[in-house]
């Protein structure tokens, strides 16, 4: 009977051990993102939340700091026009970002941060996947949580008015006109 478990607690040890690690992942894997004009570079896998209060601020050697703007979740005041929500697709900006940007990926229990550098021209949209974020199994690859847009620490966030909001601004303007118009 002795024999026999120790028997068996060697089998099971063994399996432990025969069990394969994890395979390890690298925001460097996000090929999406790593091939995009622009990209710099990246500081990833990382537990957690990029949200304020948690990760709001992102800081890259020799760029600076870089302040939480806005993500996909907050789409009625976000830096996006799209939601996302998916392990790869394009994120398009509200306006073309100029000059050196971040953007966050989460997914998971983990997120990544990508260093882009806009330069002059900006870049209005960037090809995604979540290859660089880690799921919850510690593989590669999971639905984007959300995407989050860091700018330079220092420069003021400014708004871009929605659709209907330039039709207001401009149906004011005819009418202002019209009116001023009318009296000469």
């Amino acid at each position: 009977m002795n024999n026999v478990l120790r028997t068996l607690g060697a089998v099971a040890l063994l399996s432990t051990a025969a069990t394969p690690a994890l395979a390890d992942v690298s925001c460097e894997d996000s090929s999406a993102l790593t091939g995009s004009f622009g990209y710099v570079a990246c500081q990833g896998v990382v537990t957690g939340n990029i949200a304020p209060g948690q990760t709001s601020v992102a800081t890259f050697d020799g760029y600076g700091s870089f302040v939480l703007t806005g993500s996909t979740d907050s789409m009625d005041a976000g830096p996006f026009a799209d939601d996302g929500f998916k392990t790869s697709g394009t994120l398009y900006f509200d306006q073309l970002i100029t000059g050196a940007f971040v953007l966050g990926i989460k997914g998971g229990p983990t997120y990544s941060l990508y260093l882009f550098d806009g330069g002059a021209a900006g870049i209005a949209s960037l090809s995604y996947d979540t290859l660089g974020v880690a799921k919850g199994n510690g593989l590669a690859g999971p639905g984007l949580s959300h995407a989050s847009l860091f700018l330079p620490a220092g420069l003021p966030v400014t708004a871009v008015p929605e659709a209907s909001g330039w039709a207001m601004m401009l149906a004011g303007l005819g009418m202002l006109g019209f009116v001023a118009r009318r009296r000469a």
